[in-house]
């Protein structure tokens, strides 16, 4: 090979990335460690671009359809205070829920820490009866208890001390504690500042990254990043606002269901199941034990017959209602929308269930696309055969 001008810097660059990847290799062990400090660096500015694009999904609408008859009227004056309000509003919305649902919530748990404390000890003199009528009728399951030779005094005795250490390093932590709050309200109003501005300039955000983009990368290759990035805002923003449909529906139902079926604490725990849905799998996971704990103090029965319940709600919810709703916001078939969570929770765990349906949406699209341009050529003429 001829070592021409060009040629030395190929080959310098190639020697730069190899020394570059070596070094990468070599301390690979820091990578956690690099991760959790940029984490810490930019994670506000991350967390406010997250924000900005879930309250950008009811932003929208209010600016489009709320909006319209102003927009029409007032043509001149609304358009420059029209962002403004939109913003407003919608912060309004977000955390004036937040508030009905904690003005909801908090009474109710008041209520029901009252009761669980009320039933506690009658909960407990009921089950020291019942393990005395088992050990009156049926011996031999107490005597296999007693070979165990388990030593209760010791065991409490050592359950206590764990109890007395949980206590001293509270208290021990209260200084770090103070730190780690203080440390979150800077970032929640860093937060929320990035994500206000954010809301406010995301047209000019927009066009500065078209212009970054178009400036940098051949038309052809820059037309199709776009592409890409258009699928993605839509496939996510229907994706967020399909997963708050499809909780509001679940917890409603629960919350009928309970009430049908006279199960205690109807309102905490509908409220708990609806935050849960959220959360793909595990959700539904810690809302039966949740709500199975709860009415397990007031009536043991009730427990298992809400368990069976709530398992015959979550498979309508699984198989029916969240494919069909979320499935339908983002584009993907109900079948797609199981495989995409079955297979990015078992790749990536919990973020791997959220992020992979509307990943899998976005590659559902550009598939059906790149088919259906394919299915639109001309079939080329088979050769003549020769003679």
């Amino acid at each position: 090979m001829e070592l021409n001008k060009s040629n030395m810097k190929n080959l310098a660059l190639l020697i730069a990335f190899g020394i570059v990847f070596f070094m990468v290799l070599k301390n690979l062990y820091l990578l956690p460690w690099l991760i959790n400090s940029v984490s810490n660096i930019i994670g506000p500015v991350l967390a406010g671009f997250a924000v900005a694009f879930v309250i950008n999904v009811l932003l929208v609408p209010i600016e489009t359809r709320l909006f319209s008859p102003l927009n029409r009227r007032y043509k001149k004056v609304w358009p420059k205070t029209r962002r403004a309000a939109g913003i407003f509003l919608s912060l309004v919305i977000v955390f004036g829920l937040i508030a009905l649902i904690m003005l909801i919530v908090i009474p109710e748990l008041v209520r029901t820490i009252t009761n669980l404390t009320n039933n506690i000890q009658p909960f407990f003199n009921e089950l020291q009866n019942s393990l005395a009528k088992i050990d009156r009728d049926h011996p031999e399951i107490a005597g296999y208890f007693k070979n165990l030779n388990i030593d209760w005094t010791n065991l409490s005795q050592m359950i206590a001390g764990y109890g007395q250490k949980f206590a001293s390093s509270l208290v021990g932590s209260s200084v770090s504690m103070m730190g780690m709050i203080f440390h979150g309200a800077i970032s929640f109003v860093l937060t929320f500042v990035i994500s206000v501005n954010v809301l406010a300039q995301k047209e000019r955000l927009y066009h500065q990254v078209k212009r970054v983009m178009y400036a940098y990368l051949p038309q052809k290759h820059a037309d199709s990043v776009y592409h890409v990035l258009h699928l993605t805002n839509r496939a996510f923003s229907n994706f967020i606002a399909g997963t708050c449909t499809e909780a509001c529906i679940l917890g409603s139902l629960c919350f009928v269901g309970m009430n049908l079926f006279h199960f205690p604490y109807a309102l905490l725990i509908s409220v708990f199941v609806a935050f849960m849905a959220l959360i793909p799998i595990l959700g539904a996971f810690f809302s039966t034990v949740f709500g199975a704990l709860l009415i397990l103090i007031v009536n043991p029965i009730q427990a298992l017959w809400f368990i069976i319940y709530f398992v015959v709600l979550q498979q309508l919810e699984g198989n029916l209602i969240y494919p069909r709703v979320v499935g339908s916001r983002v584009g993907l078939p109900a079948l797609w929308v199981l495989v995409a969570v079955t297979i990015g929770g078992n790749a990536f765990g919990i973020l791997g269930m959220l992020i992979n349906i509307p990943v899998c949406s976005v590659l559902y699209t550009l598939l059906r696309e790149n088919v259906n341009k394919r299915m639109r050529r001309p079939k080329e003429q088979p050769s003549p055969d020769p003679k």
